[in-house]
């Protein structure tokens, strides 16, 4: 499962910056994700259940996990900018072209 994985992956990161901060407990744990990702697709449930699955027996055990979407940008090759894409709308914000390149 590659969302197990990534959940990980995230509680390691949260484990090696608490250890940086002195910090012993957290409540929540916010995760920004690009506004294309393939882990908006996912029901929220699944994504707490999973993270509480990779955070059990570390300091992350107990954490909310909140999923922060965030805009990408992609390449329009008409107005030869970059632009805000979203999943829904894969095309140009300004002139309606579909983009061709982008990065999340």
């Amino acid at each position: 499962m590659h969302e197990l994985h990534l959940m990980r992956q995230i509680v390691k990161a949260v484990e090696t910056s608490l250890s940086e901060t002195g910090d012993t407990k957290l409540s929540v744990v916010r995760l920004k994700v690009s506004a294309v990702s393939h882990l908006l697709t996912h029901d929220h449930a699944a994504l707490q259940a999973t993270f509480q699955l990779a955070a059990r027996g570390t300091k992350a055990e107990g954490a909310r996990l909140e999923v922060i979407p965030v805009p990408a940008d992609a390449w329009c090759p008409q107005c030869q900018r970059d632009v805000s894409v979203t999943p829904a709308h894969e095309v140009c914000s300004v002139c309606g072209e579909p983009v061709v390149a982008g990065s999340t």
